[in-house]
């Protein structure tokens, strides 16, 4: 194809996913969602927010993405494009300053008027004191600086010479409390929020310095040194990550680790593994058992808890993270916790399983219905994730399903194994390249900071049959390349 006639392809693309999206808003008598307008928990619920949950909606956006992204990329000076890639790092380091300095928050209470600098800086200033006096304050104009760059990537929205208000994105950041909640308790920023800002702290701390020695620890380490993973090298440590986190010192990040991973179901797009059309949750005999392995504070197990209330759930992971998942928890879900339906179990899955489980309510069970796996593979090596999937295969029944919640990254080119995700004859990547290219961002921060990986399905498939599986079904989520896939042991 000649680069015009490919250029005109994306214009076509991009105008024939905005007739689509314009159709289905315009017979629904509603507008499309507005970039400038601060998304709130009333307007969560509205008509046109829903659409976005539309399965029409959501393709014709990503090949919109898509097709924008390459075309802008076609047609910009490359060495533009360059120097945009190699100084990314300054928009990482800017959205962690407004998470960390509370504006999102501060800027809510300020309204659509904005807060011109000089006040924003007095304002994080006044919250900064609690942790003692502040002894550089903020200079309004370095803050000026950062937010304008955020502004032109529309993280923000500079609505007068200095004066900056939230939009959309900026929305994302907000815990939904004050700034005075904050102030007066900032160990609990937080709590009871749906895990999106603690997201910030979890990917711009310890991954960003990770990220900033990969380079060296993959092609040039220093004399002497064998660390397995960037993060190692960078903390100059041999525990692993979560290791780390549980140092005492630490406690404060652990917490905030385990409030960020519930944020996870923001990325799985028009699906959930709770739905039936991924699993028959609904056909599972009353009393099932349901082991989720390295589940965390239990946030997937909550919310199929409280779907089907036939079944019954034991959390899984290290001590430390179930000695305080109550506390994080809070008043929520006390129902579930304290009927037994979702219970507790300190095991570490690179031990055996337990030869049975002791179940409130069900009694002594020998091998579960189902082991969920969700969110856990992508952290680990190929070999630490056959060592769990083996001690889950050992300790399975011949009726044991397993169930892995994980992205699988589509392949960058054609290949006769895999569907591609962009319609045929399409001049877009056959990944989508742009609408998804964050999976392939976090797929690296799983390798630098916990030497794990995203897999291609191949990588999966191969995965399985080390360790006793088979892949039986592969369901993906509309609008996301997480994938529900379910195994069953072979030979069983």
């Amino acid at each position: 194809m000649a680069t015009l006639e490919y250029l005109r392809a994306l214009h076509t693309t991009i105008g024939s996913a905005l007739d689509d999206i314009e159709r289905v808003y315009k017979s629904n008598n509603v507008d499309f969602p507005s970039l400038d307008a601060p998304l709130t928990i009333q307007d969560a619920s509205s008509p046109s927010e829903a659409l976005l949950k539309n399965d029409e909606i959501i393709k014709a956006s990503n090949y919109l993405v898509a097709a924008c992204g390459q075309l802008s990329t076609a047609v910009q000076n490359p060495f533009f494009t360059l120097m945009e890639g190699i100084s990314a790092c300054h928009v990482t380091s800017s959205i962690q300053i407004l998470e960390a300095s509370h504006t999102p928050e501060i800027l809510r209470a300020a309204g659509s008027d904005g807060l011109h600098v000089d006040e924003l800086a007095r304002k994080i200033d006044e919250i900064r004191a609690v942790n003692g006096p502040v002894t550089r304050p903020l200079e309004s104009w370095r803050l000026a600086h950062v937010l304008r760059l955020l502004a032109t990537h529309q993280f923000v929205r500079e609505v007068r010479p200095d004066v900056f208000a939230s939009n959309r994105l900026t929305s994302l950041l907000d815990t939904g409390k004050t700034p005075e909640q904050i102030r007066d308790q900032p160990l609990s920023k937080y709590d009871d929020t749906n895990g999106v800002a603690a997201l910030i702290p979890m990917c711009t701390n310890e991954a960003f310095r990770s990220i900033a020695y990969f380079s060296e620890w993959l092609l040039s380490p220093k004399e002497g040194t064998n660390y397995a993973t960037p993060f190692n090298y960078a903390y100059q440590t041999n525990e692993n990550c979560y290791e780390w986190y549980e140092r005492p010192e630490n406690a404060l990040r652990l917490k905030q680790v385990g409030r960020a991973m519930s944020a996870g179901r923001q990325a799985e797009g028009n699906g959930s593994v709770t739905d039936k059309s991924v699993f028959p949750w609904d056909k599972l005999p009353t009393g099932s058992v349901i082991v989720d392995v390295g589940g965390g504070i239990g946030s997937m197990s909550v919310q199929l808890a409280e779907k089907y209330p036939q079944l019954r759930f034991i959390v899984q992971d290290r001590l430390q993270t179930v000695a305080v998942a109550r506390d994080v928890w809070g008043t929520k879900h006390k129902d579930l916790f304290d009927s037994g339906r979702v219970t507790f179990q300190a095991q570490d899955f690179f031990e055996a399983q337990p030869t049975s489980y002791e179940v409130p309510g069900v009694g002594t069970v020998d091998n579960p219905a189902v082991f969920l796996v969700v969110r856990v593979m992508h952290n680990w090596s190929d070999k630490d994730c056959e060592r769990i999937l083996s001690h889950l295969r050992a300790a399975a029944g011949p009726d044991t399903k397993l169930i892995i919640v994980d992205q699988i990254l589509p392949l960058a080119c054609c290949d006769a194994s895999e569907s591609a995700l962009a319609p045929p004859d399409s001049p877009l990547l056959p990944n989508l390249g742009k609408a998804y290219v964050a999976s392939y961002h976090f797929d690296l921060t799983m390798m630098v900071q916990l030497g794990g990986k995203e897999r291609t399905l191949r990588e999966f498939s191969d995965l399985a049959a080390a360790s006793g599986w088979q892949i039986s079904n592969v369901a993906r989520a509309t609008g996301a390349i997480w994938a529900y896939t379910t195994l069953e042991p072979v030979g069983a």
